[in-house]
């Protein structure tokens, strides 16, 4: 005989379900009722499980537990991902540190030189940074990944800090700017200046 008091919507499978509050009341539903509900429907309840959903027990003809139910897996996914997410923010945020305290090393190191020595530490900087991200252009494991990224990240520093520093980016230009020193000697000279 099926009781009519406890019965409830159960929003994880969808259908009218019967709600215990306890393992044991469950338990104890299917052992008093088990043999009646077979007679009048063909299939009876084998065992009961605790609904997420509903905060109770259910009980099912289902013999073997398949795992979690839709919703659950659902939430566990949403929950995974939260997670996830949370780690990738903690990641950024370590990121940013490690750039802040990149760019404060290297503007200490820069503080004490002249022009044509930061023109040789950016350069070298430079090289040596291009020569460690082709050592690692195929990373075989994660540490070799996270050690050309940190090469990029610090590559990509050096290039806004020589910029920030007036030293020009391109080469060129300076070719020029000899080019017309050069010019202007010469032009200077005829005149007889």
């Amino acid at each position: 005989m099926k009781p009519i008091k406890n019965r409830v919507f159960c929003k994880d499978c969808e259908r009218t379900k019967m709600l215990f509050e306890t393992e044991k009341k469950a338990d104890n539903f299917i052992a008093f009722n088990q043999e009646e509900i077979m007679l009048e429907s063909g299939v009876a309840p084998q065992r009961s499980y605790f609904c997420v959903f509903c905060g109770g027990w259910h009980i099912t003809s289902i013999k073997d537990k398949f795992g979690m139910s839709k919703n659950e897996q659902l939430l566990e996914d949403y929950l995974a991902k939260k997670v996830e997410k949370k780690i990738i923010q903690n990641i950024k945020v370590n990121d940013k540190n490690k750039k802040n305290d990149i760019i404060l090393e290297l503007e200490n190191q820069i503080k004490v030189m002249n022009f044509d020595e930061m023109k040789v530490f950016f350069s070298q900087q430079i090289s040596f940074l291009k020569e460690e991200i082709q050592k690692y252009i195929h990373p075989i494991d994660i540490s070799e990944k996270e050690k050309r990224q940190e090469a990029r990240q610090k590559l990509e520093i050096i290039y806004v800090l020589r910029k920030k520093n007036g030293l020009n980016t391109n080469n060129c230009s300076e070719k020029l700017a000899e080019q017309k020193l050069e010019d202007w000697k010469q032009w200077l000279e005829k005149k007889g200046y």
